[in-house]
């Protein structure tokens, strides 16, 4: 009595089942992946900018501020706009860049915006320039459609601009420098 079964082969049924429950499983595993490097996963920021060659344009008419976080040495031209002349440059610290303004009315004086730049979608500063427009610094990473759709201009690859809907008389551009900030507290 003791009878042996043996394996039958699986029907059609049951292959079609098991080839689903592959292609649903490696599926999933694959959007999740991709879910988790395009919104959790830090993309590395660069600034190209930084990296070519110097000429004449890149350097900054201005007194030379040991006290500031940007490299003024080292700057490089993006764009100018108006009233404005807009540079990237180095910061002391590695892993930093800087914006710097210069107000073209201005022959002495300039300011500094400097961030880390840790993941090439997030901003690296936001500010407003002395006639009032709202200023973005961006890494080369950094996705413009959507400020651009609200509005935004780019000026450069890594500078978007903000128009004044309405003229403003230009201001006296403030030195944003530490040794600036240090006099206006001290």
């Amino acid at each position: 009595m003791n009878a042996t079964r043996q394996a039958q082969p699986l029907t059609l049924f049951w292959k079609l089942i098991i080839t689903l429950s592959a292609v649903v499983g490696l599926g999933t595993c694959a959007g999740l992946w991709l879910i988790y490097t395009h919104f959790l996963m830090a993309t590395p920021g660069t600034m190209a900018v930084l990296e070519r060659q110097l000429t004449k344009s890149d350097a900054i008419p201005a007194i030379q501020d040991e006290d500031g976080e940007a490299v003024i040495r080292e700057t490089r031209k993006l764009a100018s706009y108006e009233s404005m002349t807009y540079y990237a440059a180095p910061a002391r610290t590695s892993g930093v860049a800087c914006l710097v303004g210069k107000y073209d009315l201005d022959q002495v004086s300039y300011w500094e915006a400097c961030d880390y730049i840790p993941d090439g979608r997030d901003i690296l500063a936001k500010v407003q320039d002395p006639d009032g427009r709202d200023i973005l610094f961006v890494p080369d990473q950094f996705d413009h459609g959507p400020m651009e759709r609200d509005g935004w201009v780019t000026l450069h690859r890594n500078l978007l601009v903000m128009p004044l809907t309405e003229p403003r008389q230009p201001q006296a551009p403030e030195l944003l420098t530490r040794n600036a900030t240090l006099q206006k507290t001290g």
